[in-house]
């Protein structure tokens, strides 16, 4: 039970790798509390993992997350983790320079926006625990290279360097870091040749890393079928 007696809040925790990780973190004993847009995804979930605690919210609303911060203080006091999962995709197709800007800004409202607000609101909360973790759900299409393209990848980038600039703020007193899941079977992906659940055995490995594992990128490997996936440490440039 490598996380008993702690809290965590999942974003996007509804489905995919968010309700893997929500899942393998209620399994170690954790207390968890999904958030996502959806009621009826959240209903589901909670029907199949007793003991989950849910909560609609849009992450990139800062007054749902006000509601969100103000439930765990209400219910918990403190938060030991927090895993900014929830994201979305538009296109796989070149859609930087194409007419109208609605997926780009809404890309980076979700992917980006999102993690800001629900970091800096839980903050206090964080602060309370003593051993404190931020996972922020990455990709490998965010990593600086001659490959990055789509309003996703951008996204992810910004991500990525919100980590950095947020690990170095609160370095000694949160950890903050970046886990690219792969290429995952989710909604999103659906022909994706890795199960979500890999990603959160990846995800239980980094919130039980030495707390001073900070500002770094972490990949998820596949596991061999018998032992549990691996979070491997990659480069934040790849030029």
């Amino acid at each position: 039970m490598l996380l008993e007696g702690q809290t965590s809040v999942v974003t996007g925790g509804s489905r995919g790798i968010g309700f893997q990780i929500s899942k393998i973190f209620v399994e170690q004993g954790a207390r968890v509390l999904a958030i996502s847009r959806s009621a009826d995804k959240l209903s589901g979930a909670a029907s199949a993992l007793p003991g989950l605690e849910t909560l609609v919210a849009d992450t990139s609303d800062p007054d749902d997350i006000d509601r969100a911060v103000a439930w765990a203080a209400a219910n918990w006091g403190s938060l030991d983790i927090l895993v900014n999962n929830a994201g979305i995709w538009t296109s796989a197709k070149a859609d930087l320079t194409t007419p109208g800007d609605r997926d780009f800004i809404a890309t980076n409202q979700t992917n980006l926006i999102g993690p800001y607000l629900s970091t800096k609101r839980f903050l206090p909360l964080l602060l309370k625990s003593a051993s404190p973790r931020v996972v922020n759900i990455g990709s490998a299409s965010g990593i600086l290279s001659p490959r990055l393209q789509t309003a996703y990848g951008v996204s992810k980038a910004g991500l990525h360097a919100l980590t950095i600039a947020t690990a170095y703020e609160l370095e000694g007193r949160v950890a903050v870091n970046v886990l690219s899941p792969g290429w995952v079977r989710t909604d999103m992906a659906p022909d994706g040749p890795n199960e979500p659940r890999m990603s959160a055995e990846a995800a239980l490995e980094l919130v039980t890393m030495p707390s001073h594992v900070t500002a770094r990128l972490f990949h998820a490997t596949s596991s061999d079928g018998n032992a549990p996936a691996t979070a491997v440490e990659r480069a934040w440039v790849e030029f």
